[in-house]
């Protein structure tokens, strides 16, 4: 199994322990409507303000890139649940050896992911327009110029799937779940500990954030 059919396989046991198996209709065990566009378009919106886009403010600042690359693999689960939804996975293989340009071009980030929320938002509006594949398309070209391949995707998303699971697990619906951990938040912790644990499995990171969390709950 490569990288990309494992993050695949994991999105997908993901969907079915958070909205129950009955996700791939477009609706949750809870009957709450799915929007997978919409979840797209909504953290194409967080990466494109980690931008200095504002010529009235902070003119001189640098963009977040750690913030872009965390937004982007959030973009990618909803990817990912949305080409499971249509039964089209096998699309993103083509991009098995993506090879990263890394050349941090501003212009081109920006006015991809500008295109990536318009197409989403289409989408969106009118269900009989399904742009995933050019979103797939948009999404390797912004990461390929990251500095990202599909090996560094991988770790990241393995951070990410690992942390919903835990706080789909601890009580994230309900709201019962601690986001801020000892004034660090969580999405911080869960890479740290990958940065210190390359070679980490996802059982393995899984175990060290249910470690963690566990002190930081007695506080």
């Amino acid at each position: 199994m490569n990288l990309i059919e494992q993050m695949f396989t994991l999105q997908n046991q993901l969907n079915d322990e958070t909205n129950g198996e009955i996700w791939l209709t477009g609706i949750t065990r809870e009957n709450r409507k799915i929007s997978w566009y919409r979840g797209i378009y909504m953290e194409v919106a967080e990466a494109i303000d980690s931008f200095n886009w504002k010529h009235w403010k902070n003119i001189n600042d640098q963009p977040d890139w750690d913030n872009i690359r965390v937004e982007l693999v959030d973009i990618w689960h909803f990817i990912m649940s949305e080409s499971i939804r249509i039964d089209d996975p096998e699309y993103a293989h083509r991009y098995l050896k993506l090879e990263p340009k890394g050349d941090f071009d501003v212009d081109i980030l920006v006015s991809s992911l500008e295109e990536m929320l318009s197409l989403s938002v289409a989408s969106s509006i009118d269900p009989d327009t399904n742009n995933i594949r050019k979103i797939t398309d948009l999404f390797f070209t912004i990461i390929s110029h990251l500095d990202i391949d599909v090996e560094n995707l991988y770790k990241r998303y393995i951070v990410k799937n690992q942390l919903n699971t835990f706080r789909q697990q601890n009580g994230y619906k309900d709201g019962s779940y601690v986001k801020n951990w000892d004034g660090v938040e969580d999405n911080v912790v869960a890479f740290e500990i990958m940065n210190l644990n390359p070679t980490i499995t996802p059982s393995n990171l899984y175990k060290k954030l249910d470690s963690k969390y566990s002190t930081i709950k007695l506080i």
